[in-house]
């Protein structure tokens, strides 16, 4: 009796005949009154027959079956397919690739400041085997593009070791700078648990800065920060918190260092937490600190300080508040010439009041808020076109708003009638936010 096995893998599809069947031109035809799958878990057996066109009781050539075997394996779904005939009973062993669920998203939305942009966002779960995650993202407006990919898995670094790299680039166009600036950055990380309610990372950071189309009238000290930095070095990362149903809370510290063209420390410190007060109603705050400075005689640019408004400061237009060089009357034309150059600490609480007014619609929020927040701190060697506004000074707002929670993230309306702001503050009482957490 003669034994023929056809295989396929991802590149070929190979014959194989016994010697009694290379002999015997009738094996070249046959006919089965019995075909079993094998080695198939997710997918039932007459999925795989009808996949592979095979029926009990036809004739087949070599050809037929090579024909079934390819079929199977543009399915996408088998690391290998084998079938094996041993008389009239015909069997197809199958190696399945790992089970994999996707989503691909995409967005238009319109944003306080900066007009209409776009988000498309791909998950993929369990897409490269052994519980891998793939994260990308792209948003765009017109003063903007960014873009962001992470993969992640519980033994990326092999064993029990789980980790992952990211990638990350901005291009930043805005309006109100009187600077352009893009960003990129590659960070491979080891996580690892801290107790009970904590993880951690421990990552290697490559971070890319360049600050170009500087406008002429800008701050010498801008001027002095333009052109492109590569620095890289350690960092590692805290989490701690726990939730229920009635409360959760949440700190979380990131520290990094990075030497290179320069020697960065950037340090930020985050607390949010959330209880319910009355019936369904909840409060709900977050605090954020945060300090960058430059080590070794070296300074930090703008691509590197901190600016507050929008979603981090509602009331105010996004990077409204701002250290800033103000020169009264040295434009050309008599002019003021007021350049943001971003400060190197930051605080800021938010706070939020939210009403249950549409428990039967749960991604609806409608809420108050108070926020309280300052930026400060600009340490650099180039002497201002004027004064150097850089003292720590509250700034504070209040008012009402209304979210909506999305797959793509969360947009926000608010309404700030309370505004206590500083001059050349860049106030928006009216304000429309998204936000998404990666």
């Amino acid at each position: 009796m003669s034994r023929m096995v056809i295989r396929a893998t991802a590149l070929s599809a190979v014959v194989f005949f016994g010697a009694q069947g290379m002999a015997d031109p009738q094996v070249l035809v046959r006919t089965f009154d019995q075909i079993d799958v094998v080695g198939n878990e997710r997918f039932r057996d007459g999925d795989v027959l009808a996949t592979a066109g095979l029926e009990v009781g036809q004739t087949y050539t070599e050809d037929d079956l090579r024909a079934s075997v390819e079929a199977l394996e543009f399915t996408g779904e088998f690391k290998e397919v084998r079938i094996f005939s041993d008389g009239p009973a015909l069997t197809i062993e199958v190696d399945e690739e790992p089970e994999h669920h996707g989503e691909l998203s995409f967005g238009l939305g319109y944003e306080g400041g900066t007009g209409p942009f776009g988000v498309v966002d791909l998950s993929l779960d369990d897409a490269l085997g052994n519980g891998s995650k793939v994260r990308a993202g792209l948003r765009f407006a017109e003063e903007y593009t960014t873009v962001h990919a992470s993969v992640a898995n519980p033994s990326f670094w092999g064993g029990s070791r789980a980790g992952g790299v990211r990638l990350s680039y901005g291009d930043y166009r805005y309006d109100n700078a009187l600077f352009d600036y893009t960003t990129a950055a590659l960070s491979p990380y080891l996580s690892f648990d801290v107790g009970e309610f904590g993880t951690g990372e421990v990552r290697l950071t490559a971070f890319k800065t360049d600050i170009s189309d500087v406008d002429p009238t800008a701050s010498p000290i801008i001027q002095a920060e333009a052109g492109d930095r590569l620095v890289f070095g350690p960092g590692v990362s805290v989490v701690f918190g726990q939730s229920s149903d009635a409360t959760a809370w949440a700190i979380r510290l990131d520290q990094d260092i990075y030497g290179g063209d320069s020697t960065i420390s950037r340090t930020e410190l985050k607390l949010s937490a959330r209880a319910r007060v009355v019936g369904s109603a909840s409060i709900r705050t977050r605090i954020e600190v945060g300090t960058v400075r430059g080590l070794s005689g070296d300074e930090t640019t703008a691509a590197d300080r901190f600016t507050l408004g929008g979603a981090s400061m509602r009331g105010f237009a996004r990077g409204g508040i701002s250290p800033r060089d103000v020169c009264l009357g040295c434009g050309a034309g008599g002019e003021d010439l007021i350049t943001d150059l971003g400060g190197e600490i930051y605080a800021v609480a938010r706070t939020e009041f939210v009403l249950p007014l549409f428990q039967d619609r749960p991604m609806l929020e409608p809420f108050l808020f108070a926020d309280v927040g300052s930026v400060w701190s600009v340490d650099s060697a180039t002497a201002p076109a004027g004064v150097l506004e850089d003292d720590q000074v509250w700034r504070s707002s209040a008012g009402l708003g209304l979210a909506i929670a999305t797959p793509l993230g969360r947009f926000s309306a608010t309404f700030a009638p309370h505004i206590d702001s500083e001059a050349y503050d860049d106030e928006a009482e009216f304000n429309l936010s998204f936000t998404r957490e990666f």
